[in-house]
């Protein structure tokens, strides 16, 4: 008789586990395992520049549409298609403070996560598989579960699919009357955030295999979905603004490059190796089943999804900022796609095991270190050096450089005599290639200062050496007035003078 090893494989453990923790038990401990990744400090720089933006909406009872707390680009024409968020996220912080807007944005992830769970159900896929799911996606969830606009956008993207994939599988279950909850949902969706435009092309891709296959009468209903969904966006207070700024990000694409969340598909910064590393695995799983056993797959049943999914992992390699969605249309597709091809039981645990561990691993890794920041995390920002600012009104005065981060806590904590050359609106794109050109050796950094009738930078407290401070600062036109570990303050020695 052969011998036992004496550690078990994956597939054993689980079975044995599954009849001793049953029930809400179990689910308790996996939601344990994947909390972590709800309760990332919040660290979102844009934030500040959305609640300056709630602050003047609350104030004049109107809609921005012009910048006012910048000097570089004053007056210049803004669309503000977040502002519905921008409430929220105010009325929020002052009602609970950070705390409140973190539970706030825990929720958010759950409301993001349900519709996942409910299409794997409908699918029949194994309860272990997905809460092998869940951790993946959790630990997908790392990099972008900072309190953003976009959480919305997640949302409505999966309910939308699920929607969509419901009528797909079996047309019978929604009918033509449910445009009406299109027309809602995408109002609200081009009020929150401009993401509605990924739910369009969700109903368009579902539409062209309707025609592909010539189910007319299903192609009409879905038409007539996509039409209540597109009047819905435009029921917002800047009409077709949104579509604009859309193009305008579609145009500024080598701008939108230097920002890491924005630039093409790659494994930096560390805060994205979960999603990247996810990314990956997801692709080569699918080209294994692809390449392994594609006979087995119904491709008409599950040609939107496998398109969508396609689509969107071509999107990522070119904006990384794509990924959750890809990630959230592959779990939906891959759960058809698993029990098509008839993966033995045992298999399906070990990978279940084995992804839980990695998942869990990630979650737990990134979070551990910044529990003492919870529920914000201000290392980021300047506070001391603002609190230095705001102590000596003269400074206010003066034309202040920024980095584009750092530009919309500035306008939030010194409002209103302090101006920014920049922050993370799309309105200073340009200004980040102008930054980067500047940058790039100490001489243009100087003309760059001296272009702009710059009188005081505020700029990061890197690690380099003093000499690199003076090539770029140096001590005949600039002063250090100001230094702490995250930033350092620099005045022209002239500015006194300046009419």
């Amino acid at each position: 008789m052969p011998k036992r090893g004496l550690i078990p494989d994956a597939s054993s453990i689980l079975l044995n586990l599954k009849p001793q923790i049953k029930g809400p038990l179990f689910y308790f401990l996996i939601f344990i395992a994947a909390l972590p990744a709800f309760l990332i400090p919040i660290r979102n720089p844009d934030l500040f520049w959305g609640f300056s933006a709630a602050r003047w909406m609350l104030i004049n009872h109107a809609f921005p549409r012009f910048d006012f707390w910048s000097w570089s680009k004053p007056h210049a024409p803004w669309i503000d298609f977040e502002w519905l968020s921008q409430l929220m996220f105010l009325s929020l912080y002052k009602i609970g403070g950070w705390k409140a807007l973190l539970l706030f944005k825990s929720s958010l992830l759950c409301l993001a996560w349900i519709p996942i769970e409910i299409g794997l159900r409908q699918k029949r896929v194994q309860t272990n598989m997905i809460l092998g799911a869940f951790l993946l996606w959790a630990a997908t969830s790392i990099s972008h579960s900072d309190l953003r606009p976009e959480l919305f956008s997640l949302i409505f993207f999966t309910w939308v699919l699920l929607a969509l994939e419901i009528d797909w599988q079996n047309p019978a279950i929604l009918n033509s009357k449910i445009s009406w909850g299109f027309f809602g949902v995408f109002i609200l969706w081009s009020n929150l955030h401009a993401g509605f435009i990924l739910g369009e092309v969700l109903i368009f891709i579902y539409a062209f295999f309707r025609l592909l296959y010539r189910e007319i009468s299903e192609l009409k209903k879905t038409i007539l979905w996509g039409t209540s969904a597109f009047l819905g966006t435009l029921l917002n207070p800047y009409g077709i603004g949104p579509y604009q700024v859309a193009l305008i990000h579609l145009k500024e694409n080598n701008a939108l490059n230097s920002i890491a969340e924005w630039g093409a598909f790659n494994f930096l910064p560390p805060s994205h190796w979960p999603t990247d590393a996810v990314f990956i695995l997801l692709l080569l799983g699918l080209a294994t089943i692809l390449l392994s056993k594609p006979n087995q797959i119904e491709f008409k049943k599950n040609s939107p999804i496998f398109c969508l999914v396609l689509f969107l992992s071509l999107l990522t390699l070119e904006r990384r900022r794509i990924a959750p969605y890809f990630v959230i249309a592959f779990l939906m597709g891959g759960g058809s796609w698993l029990n098509e091809i008839r993966i033995k039981e045992k298999y399906a645990l070990n990978g279940s095991f084995i992804i839980a561990l990695g998942s869990i691993f990630f979650i737990w890794s990134f979070w551990t270190p910044s529990i003492q920041n919870f529920p914000f995390d201000g290392r980021l920002f300047p506070e001391k050096a603002t609190t230095f600012i705001s102590q000596h009104n003269s400074l206010s005065k003066l034309r202040f450089y920024n980095p584009w981060e750092w530009g919309g806590y500035l306008a939030w904590k010194l409002r209103p005599q302090f101006k920014v050359y920049c922050d993370g609106r799309y309105l200073f794109h340009d200004l980040l290639l102008e930054q980067k050109k500047a940058l790039s050796n100490p001489q243009n950094w100087r003309k760059f200062l001296d272009s702009q009738k710059i009188d005081a930078a505020l700029i990061p407290h890197l690690k380099q050496s003093l000499s690199w401070y003076s090539l770029l600062m140096p001590k005949s036109k600039w002063t250090l007035v100001y230094e702490d570990p995250t930033a350092l303050l620099f005045v022209r020695k002239n500015y006194a003078s300046r009419p």
